[in-house]
């Protein structure tokens, strides 16, 4: 059966290519696709997939917190096999992070449709919202809300950094009910749901780099972050006042940040810490304050420290909020790292990533395991439900306007997605 469902899934390569076009039509900003949590070209991405699932002559709708979903029914509807992931893109991104999970998700079961195939149990794609932290400040939100994780106070704390709407106004406009109590229990029943499968593309660049077309997720880094963190020093004229009187906060971050990366490569050379990483991913002076004769007194920046071993990931954020101590002594500034987010790493299901590995070598595919950086999937993970990542490789990497996908790579993803939804134990 799965044989000629493979075959059925090859036709579907004109079709998966137009449905990536025609979202990416209405997400496009300059050269980069642009979908931010949260707003119209999120909610355009979901409708998109929607409106073909519903001329297929199946049904999506929004679930309780605003998620896209998209439902075939089973053959035992109280159980449920869960696939997706998000809809959201960074600012300037790439038009297949997340988005091809939830394209994926929704192809296979379409193919079921067409095929006359009734899954052993229901099958329900997410398209989930706010998986990108830099709408919001952090990660996960849509993922979190239905699963009961998330806190209510930040609903009214967290302002979107383009609308600067709180997220509770931006759930109450997409019609979300915001009782607190009611979010916190959560709306799934994780004792119905047999697996959570997500397919994703690689971020990195390993099975370009080795010409292997799958990859099966071990496990999901954890992190911690600071959005918003800055260094205070003073404003001063830079031409009056010599280095040892001087508190340049761009120097003093240079300093932490040139001392964060030695942290992080003695840590790498002491071994098995391969999937440890460190970003400062903004780095800005006040531009309506620098100027080419002042000492800078005043910097904001980001830092994000992740990993598979929660334990190293610890000491090298250790390390550095140590150096920052002594920078701020050395250099007379504060350092302020602002609110700290993130999630602690999450090991994935030994048995599906076993069959995602088993599945590719029977279809010929070239796999290989790696671990992989922040998904939905961790969630769910978390929350005790088996959970799977099937990798597809990507020709330039993640985050940037050059992201990749060939649509013969993201075919032999569902290919072995789909023997994993259809036969989850």
């Amino acid at each position: 059966m799965l044989t000629q469902f493979d075959a059925e899934i090859d036709e579907l390569d004109n079709l998966a290519e137009e449905l990536f076009a025609r979202i990416a039509d209405k997400s496009r900003d300059g050269e980069g696709i642009t979908r931010p949590a949260y707003c119209d070209q999120e909610t355009a991405a979901g409708s998109v997939l929607c409106e073909f699932f519903e001329a297929e002559g199946l049904h999506c709708g929004q679930d309780a917190v605003g998620n896209f979903e998209y439902e075939l029914e089973g053959m035992d509807n109280e159980k449920v096999v869960l696939m997706g992931s998000h809809l959201d893109s960074v600012p300037m991104g790439g038009n297949y992070d997340g988005l091809a999970g939830v394209v994926a998700g929704v192809l296979l079961q379409v193919a079921c449709k067409r095929r006359g195939i009734v899954p052993k149990y229901k099958l329900k794609t997410i398209g989930f919202r706010g998986e990108e932290s830099p709408w919001f400040g952090t990660a996960y939100i849509g993922s979190r809300l239905l699963l009961g994780e998330f806190n209510g106070d930040q609903l009214t704390s967290l302002k979107h950094r383009i609308t600067g709407k709180t997220l509770a106004q931006h759930l109450i406009d997409l019609g979300v009910d915001i009782d607190i109590q009611a979010l916190g229990k959560g709306q799934i029943d994780v004792q119905q749901v047999k697996a959570y499968l997500e397919l994703h593309i690689e971020q990195g660049p390993l099975l370009e780099a080795e010409g292997i077309p799958i990859g099966a997720a071990t496990a999901i880094r954890g992190n911690i972050r600071h959005p918003f963190a800055s260094c205070r020093g003073e404003y001063a004229h830079s031409a009056g006042v010599p280095r040892h009187l001087r508190k340049d906060a761009v120097t003093a971050t240079a300093h932490l940040v040139a001392a964060a990366d030695r942290f992080w490569q003695e840590l790498l050379s002491a071994g098995g810490n391969d999937d440890l990483v460190l970003n400062i991913g903004i780095f800005s002076t006040n531009p309506t304050e620098h100027a080419l004769t002042k000492v800078p007194g005043e910097v904001t920046f980001s830092l994000n420290v992740g990993g598979t071993n929660n334990a190293v990931r610890d000491q090298l954020y250790e390390n550095i909020l140590t150096e920052a101590a002594r920078i701020e002594n050395e250099f007379g500034v504060s350092f302020d790292l602002g609110t700290r987010v993130g999630t602690d790493a999450v090991q994935l299901d030994d048995d599906l990533m076993s069959k995602i590995e088993k599945t590719a070598c029977e279809l010929g595919f070239g796999v290989r395991r790696i671990p992989t950086v922040g998904h939905d999937a961790a969630l769910f993970a978390r929350a005790g439900v088996p959970s799977g990542m099937v990798i597809v490789r990507n020709q330039n990497g993640s985050h940037n306007i050059h992201e990749a996908m060939k649509t013969k790579d993201f075919l032999s993803g569902i290919k072995v997605l789909a023997r994993c939804a259809l036969e989850p134990n």
